[in-house]
């Protein structure tokens, strides 16, 4: 049996095709896009512009497929934010079973939700699809997906640094742009370097080899010392850049050798 992750803009029909002309599926994830009035202000939305609702659609389509016996769950996005869609669905496919074949249908949706489904696939070397409607019957087309070792160059020390932070502001209450410093004391480069289990020494380059990449971003910042000294100490702050986002997402199903 096989996970497929579809998604879905203004027609379902698209996702139902794909669960025909797949068979074997048990379970469909479906990424449904937000309407276009719940993401951008009247005034920006052009005239005459038929609003759909994928989400509405997708809970009709959740009541159909149960009742054939397929579980269903549907998961939103901003469809028109590339890297919002990348990581959802990365985050969706390792969230499966060992051993249970994932596929994506990715002929729905906006152009950029079914971009960020198709990176997805190639990140995490997953079958994809497209379903084409024909006069003379639909057909599934499989699309070639090329090697992602382009991100095996991040060592396992970037890679547990980049989880860290990840989970660490999903942790914050509020976005981590409006929290003190205190507040963020997670991500000093002595509070990473203990979690990890390393010196600040140690992990120094790696942070600035990151920031150079693009996957990470600092600030000076001022936290309280401990007792007895009292008074602030300055402390760097690093925080993933959305770039870091992405590869953090990616990398969380690795064994890391989490504490």
């Amino acid at each position: 049996m096989a996970v497929m992750i579809a998604t879905l803009g203004g027609t379902e029909e698209i996702i139902k095709l794909g669960v025909r002309l797949m068979e074997n599926v048990n379970t469909v994830l479906i990424v449904a896009g937000k309407p276009l009035n719940e993401i951008y202000p009247e005034s920006e939305i052009k005239k005459g512009t038929e609003i759909v609702n994928p989400l509405e659609k997708a809970s009709e389509l959740e009541k159909l497929l149960k009742g054939f016996g397929i579980t269903a769950k549907t998961h939103e996005v901003n469809p028109f934010n590339f890297k919002e869609c990348l990581i959802a669905i990365i985050e969706l496919i390792h969230a499966q079973q060992e051993g249970v074949e994932v596929v994506l249908n990715v002929t729905g949706g906006t152009k950029i939700l079914s971009l960020a489904a198709m990176s997805a696939a190639s990140m995490c070397h997953c079958r994809a699809f497209v379903v084409q409607e024909k006069e003379s019957g639909d057909i599934k087309i499989e699309l070639p997906m090329p090697d992602s070792g382009y991100f095996a160059s991040i060592g396992k020390q970037g890679k547990k640094i980049l989880y860290y932070l990840m989970q660490e502001e999903k942790k914050l209450k509020i976005p981590i742009e409006e929290c003190s410093d205190e507040k963020l004391k997670p991500f000093i480069t002595k509070n990473i370097s203990n979690h990890l289990g390393v010196t600040t020494q140690t992990i120094t380059p790696n942070l600035k080899t990151l920031e150079f990449s693009g996957l990470l971003s600092s600030r000076r910042g001022a936290i309280k010392r401990g007792e007895p000294s009292g008074g602030k100490c300055g402390v760097k702050i690093w925080r993933l850049t959305d770039e870091g986002k992405v590869y953090a997402a990616f990398f969380g199903q690795e064994k890391l050798d989490r504490p």
